[in-house]
């Protein structure tokens, strides 16, 4: 388990880089289009796409990154009432339900990519290819699949020890 989480780490560290990346990418692109547009009546044809599929590129990876730093909100007002137990129990169910949507959405985007891929989908306006965002999408909730794994190996071992 070790193994497991010093990758996710690793890999919630490149994305979140990805995300600071995809911030400047944002900005950059709509303070051009902002100025070309008022100033030089020129704005950037396809802004609004690019900066839509970057927001999702941007969200998606710093989702390990917050899931790493415990930035995710939880409620745990009638939880922390239990037994020691009961709440490692509560914990274990919470952190296998989690890994399964995540497990989920991994192979959903693959799937979503594929399809896109195969058909050739691209954006109305820039005719971006929309198939890359959709791998980026399993790509960046890989960290956060395997950190949900090793939370339900704990919680597992806490419950049960």
């Amino acid at each position: 388990m070790r193994t497991i989480s010093q990758w996710a780490n690793r890999l919630s560290d490149w994305g979140e880089w990805v995300g600071v990346f995809g911030i400047i990418v944002m900005v950059v692109i709509t303070c051009v289009d902002v100025v070309g547009a008022k100033l030089f009546l020129l704005p950037v044809p396809g802004c609004i796409e690019v900066v839509s599929l970057t927001q999702v590129a941007t969200i998606v990876f710093a989702v390990a990154a917050t899931q790493r730093r415990g930035g995710h909100i939880s409620v745990e007002m009638f939880v922390t009432s239990f037994p020691k137990r009961i709440q490692a129990i509560v914990k274990m169910l919470v952190s296998l339900l989690c890994l399964c949507i995540f497990v989920v959405l991994v192979y959903e985007g693959i799937g979503l990519g594929n399809e896109y891929r195969d058909v050739g989908e691209v954006t109305a306006t820039a005719q971006i290819p929309l198939y890359p965002f959709a791998y980026a999408f399993s790509v960046g909730l890989l960290p956060v699949t395997m950190m949900m794994l090793v939370d339900f190996v704990n919680a597992t071992k806490e419950a049960f020890s």
